[in-house]
């Protein structure tokens, strides 16, 4: 129920009872009383000039019947009890069959609150005094049962004691329904805002109150107990957002709030800060007369978060596809460096001077290229081989390498878990990402200090999610790395993972180090953080999924001889050094070869030549099509080929099937003469053993005509 409405109807129960009130005197002037309905006063005394008695008796049963109230006269002494028609109507009653007594009245109220009354209205007429209000709930013949409120009073006659009690029953059912929807309206719209995370407020312009919802006590980080002011809201808005809030105004007023306008609120009890969206609209008369002010207070602090961790996701994303295009075009000038400096190398009668000199481009060829596979994990374009691994295994394996990487006065604690879960990685990335970390704690302690690498198990539940929600319910193989060094300031703690970004003196490093570690864990499935502070060391925490399944054994490291052949290779590659360099190495070691730089060429000159085509040697991107389409058009234009795919870096889209799992053969850029002859020479001889195994003999001959590469 409205305000508005409640005033109305409390403005008519007063006008009824100032009615009962003048026919209360009526009747005690000796006016006769029906036994069943409260007769109107007679023409004379009492009675309102220009109304008679039928008209006022209707007057007041309207009256009643508007304000759900009924009045009821009792005479004492002549035990005579008179009802309203109004009150007929509340108790359920029929006026032409039920007769106004006390036990009549006493018979329609609810048997749980029945003896309660009856001792009331007892213990009123012994003391001869008013029952005063009584609540209590009426039980119709119908089963309704209907909230009503009992007055009474007595009336005074004289000096003696009263012999009559007026009073009257309130039917109070729709009030205490509407009052109850109001209560129920109002925790919907309190639960709406907890949700919405919005918060609502109102200023009275004539009373200069100010009234906050519940969300708002939350939003501004102030206890409830708190008086609500327009002073004290407008003190809580940090002061460098005061002139945004109110226009540029000297002084804070509730009617110069912009709109809408965003602004930061500081906590008083905490001092936390909250981004918070503000907007107010005047509340006017019918007039058009400004009357007051209402306003909502939007908390947008977590969508700040997410809109600026969204920027930054789109920003590393642009970072890392400007990487991995960078590292392509770089491999490929690499490969072509290591190609031709191998080749000089093997160049008979050198001078030791040159021979430096070709050591020196070696040198500085391998940093390059270490450069390259760390912008390439950080942009996850790296073929990776993942499989399924004992990562306590793995903790072990590298802390070989790890011991001597951190110096004599690092104290490392590797410290494997207890029957920890298989993991599903790459074992090579798996080791540089631990390798990455180390470094970067030993950098951390300059002066010295303690490393421990943990692993363990972990479940995360729905509330470790609700906390996380890039992270999924399940089970988790969790591995730390704590450092005991100088940890990080709060400044800086935002840029930790972005690429390039380092705190180490120019030259001592690149800033690809955690960059990395980002990509590495993120490219499988896994999740990484940290925590840190200045002076107190920091702990990277890195969750990897738990996968079923018995760990793989790790193949044994062989390295084969260079064996060359004379079989014929096709080379398809788009960068003419590199194809140059891939011609010249693999006629050094005695193969035909047949160059092509696209697709439409390849199949061209495969239909085209005369003899057998023994292995395709193909870039994995061209610029009229990709390596696998290639090698479909290839196998429907003569024979299918194998194929050793070459690539600086790996789009999933271009991913041919078999490639992770080790079924395709891959050569990544930049690699060397030698490394490309023993892939071609490995290649060739699996071929021709599946070849045997099958029982087949050379290729068929080539097609009449090439098909035509779509």
């Amino acid at each position: 129920m409205s305000a508005a409405a409640s005033r109305e109807l409390d403005a008519l129960r007063a006008r009824v009872a100032e009615l009962e009130r003048e026919l209360s005197r009526v009747r005690a002037s000796g006016q006769p009383a029906s036994a069943r309905v409260p007769h109107a006063p007679a023409s004379g005394a009492g009675e309102a000039p220009g109304i008679g008695p039928a008209e006022w008796e209707a007057q007041l049963d309207e009256a009643e019947q508007a304000a759900q109230m009924g009045n009821w006269l009792w005479e004492r002494d002549q035990n005579v009890v008179t009802w309203s028609r109004q009150l007929f109507r509340i108790l359920g009653c029929d006026p032409a069959r039920d007769a106004p007594s006390t036990e009549a009245f006493l018979a329609a109220v609810h048997p749980d609150d029945r003896e309660r009354m009856a001792a009331l209205l007892q213990r009123a007429i012994e003391a001869r005094e008013g029952s005063g209000a009584a609540s209590f709930r009426v039980l119709r013949r119908d089963g309704a049962v209907r909230d009503c409120l009992l007055s009474s009073l007595p009336i005074v006659d004289g000096a003696g004691p009263p012999s009559r009690f007026f009073g009257v029953v309130v039917d109070l059912t729709e009030r205490r329904r509407a009052e109850k929807e109001l209560r129920r309206s109002e925790r919907m719209l309190n639960e709406a805002q907890r949700i919405a995370h919005v918060g609502s407020w109102s200023y009275d312009l004539a009373s200069r109150d100010v009234r906050w919802s519940e969300q708002l006590y939350q939003i501004l980080g102030v206890a409830p107990s708190t008086r609500p002011t327009f002073e004290l809201l407008a003190s809580l808005i940090h002061p460098e957002d005061r002139h945004r809030v109110f226009g540029g105004a000297e002084s804070a007023s509730p009617l110069g709030i912009a709109c809408p306008v965003e602004c930061r609120i500081v906590r008083p009890s905490t001092g936390e800060q909250r981004h918070v969206q503000m907007a107010a609209q005047l509340l006017t008369d019918e007039s058009g007369a400004i009357t007051g002010l209402v306003g909502t207070s939007l908390d947008i602090t977590e969508r700040r978060r997410l809109e600026e961790q969204l920027l930054h996701s789109q920003k590393l994303e642009a970072i890392g596809r400007l990487a991995g295009g960078v590292a392509h075009d770089f491999n490929n000038m690499l490969t072509a460096i290591f190609g031709h400096k191998e080749l000089a190398a093997r160049k008979a009668q050198l001078a030791p001077p040159v021979l430096e000199h070709l050591a020196q481009i070696g040198t500085a060829a391998e940093r390059a290229a270490s450069l390259t596979r760390q912008l390439l994990a950080f942009a996850r374009k790296q073929l990776i081989q993942p499989t399924v691994v004992d990562p306590n295994a793995l903790v072990l394996g590298v802390e070989s390498l790890l011991r001597p990487l951190v110096g004599e006065d690092v104290e490392l604690d590797v410290l494997p878990g207890c029957e920890v879960w298989p993991i599903r990685i790459d074992r090579g990335q798996f080791e540089q990402l631990l390798m990455n970390l180390a470094v970067n704690a030993r950098d951390a302690m300059p002066g010295g200090g303690r490393l421990r690498i943990e692993t363990a198990n972990t479940h995360v539940g729905p509330d470790d999610a609700a906390r996380r929600p890039e992270i999924e319910p399940g089970d988790y193989v969790e591995l730390t790395v704590t450092d005991t060094g100088q940890g990080m300031a709060d400044a800086i703690q935002q840029y930790v993972f972005e690429p390039f970004f380092t705190t180490k003196e120019p030259g001592k490093g690149s800033g690809l180090g955690l960059a990395t570690c980002h990509g590495i864990v993120k490219q499988h499935g896994g999740h990484i953080w940290f925590s840190s502070a200045s002076g107190q060391g920091t702990r990277f925490t890195i969750w990897f999924p738990r996968v079923r399944g018995a760990p793989c054994e790790q193949p044994a490291r062989s390295i084969s001889a260079v064996v060359g052949g004379e079989e014929t290779v096709l080379v398809m590659e788009d960068e003419a050094q590199v194809r140059e360099l891939c011609v010249s190495a693999l006629r050094s070691f005695g193969y035909s070869v047949l160059a092509a730089r696209n697709g439409k060429e390849a199949v061209a000159l495969a239909a085209a030549y005369p003899g057998a085509i023994h292995l395709l040697v193909s870039d994995m991107v061209l610029p009229d099509a990709r390596g696998p389409e290639v090698v479909s058009a290839l196998a429907r234009a003569r024979a299918a080929l194998p194929v050793l795919y070459t690539s600086g870096y790996i789009e999933d889209a271009a991913l041919p099937g078999g490639l992770r799992d080790g079924a395709v053969h891959f050569l990544s850029k930049p690699y060397t003469p030698t490394q490309l002859a023993q892939a071609v020479r490995a290649v060739l001889d699996a071929s021709a053993q599946a070849r045997r195994a099958q029982g087949s003999g050379d290729a068929p001959p080539p097609a009449a005509a090439a098909e035509r590469l779509q």
